[in-house]
Protein backbone atom coordinates (compact mmCIF):
# COMPACT_ATOMS: atom_id res chain seq x y z
CA UNK A 1 0.00 0.00 0.00
CA UNK A 2 0.96 3.38 -0.47
CA UNK A 3 0.98 4.76 -3.69
CA UNK A 4 -1.96 6.34 -6.01
CA UNK A 5 -4.94 4.50 -6.22
CA UNK A 6 -4.74 1.97 -3.30
CA UNK A 7 -8.16 0.94 -1.29
CA UNK A 8 -9.89 3.93 -0.36
CA UNK A 9 -10.24 2.41 3.27
CA UNK A 10 -6.62 1.24 3.54
CA UNK A 11 -6.04 5.04 2.89
CA UNK A 12 -8.22 6.65 5.53
CA UNK A 13 -6.62 4.55 7.89
CA UNK A 14 -3.01 5.78 7.05
CA UNK A 15 -4.41 9.47 7.01
CA UNK A 16 -6.05 8.43 10.30
CA UNK A 17 -2.69 7.22 11.90
CA UNK A 18 -0.64 9.89 10.36
CA UNK A 19 -2.30 13.19 11.39
CA UNK A 20 -3.43 11.47 15.06
CA UNK A 21 0.58 11.42 15.02
CA UNK A 22 0.62 14.94 13.88
CA UNK A 23 1.49 14.29 10.51
CA UNK A 24 -0.94 16.47 8.16
CA UNK A 25 -2.29 15.15 5.16
CA UNK A 26 -3.33 18.69 3.27
CA UNK A 27 -6.40 20.56 3.35
CA UNK A 28 -8.33 17.82 2.11
CA UNK A 29 -7.76 15.65 5.88
CA UNK A 30 -8.89 12.21 5.58
CA UNK A 31 -10.40 11.37 2.39
CA UNK A 32 -9.47 8.42 1.54
CA UNK A 33 -7.72 9.72 -1.03
CA UNK A 34 -3.58 8.40 -1.72
CA UNK A 35 -2.25 12.02 -3.30
CA UNK A 36 0.66 14.10 -2.60
CA UNK A 37 -0.13 15.92 0.51
CA UNK A 38 -0.47 11.98 2.02
CA UNK A 39 2.68 11.16 -0.42
CA UNK A 40 4.31 13.98 1.69
CA UNK A 41 2.88 13.34 5.46
CA UNK A 42 4.10 9.59 4.59
CA UNK A 43 7.71 10.50 4.00
CA UNK A 44 7.93 13.09 7.24
CA UNK A 45 6.90 10.48 9.31
CA UNK A 46 9.44 8.37 7.73
CA UNK A 47 12.02 10.17 8.02
CA UNK A 48 11.01 11.26 11.68
CA UNK A 49 11.20 7.37 12.30
CA UNK A 50 14.62 7.07 11.17
CA UNK A 51 12.67 4.68 8.17
CA UNK A 52 13.62 4.55 4.51
CA UNK A 53 12.06 7.57 3.04
CA UNK A 54 10.63 6.47 0.15
CA UNK A 55 6.56 7.49 0.45
CA UNK A 56 5.34 3.91 0.19
CA UNK A 57 3.76 2.47 3.53
CA UNK A 58 5.65 -0.68 3.60
CA UNK A 59 5.56 -2.84 6.63
CA UNK A 60 8.27 -0.80 8.67
CA UNK A 61 6.64 1.93 8.08
CA UNK A 62 3.06 -0.09 9.21
CA UNK A 63 4.47 -1.02 11.97
CA UNK A 64 5.89 2.36 13.45
CA UNK A 65 2.65 4.22 12.46
CA UNK A 66 0.69 1.34 14.67
CA UNK A 67 3.43 0.49 17.52
CA UNK A 68 5.46 3.67 17.70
Amino acid sequence: MGRNGQCRSQVKTLQMLLTGRGFSCGSCGVDGSFGPDTAAAVRRFQGKMNLSVDGAVGSATWNALLNG
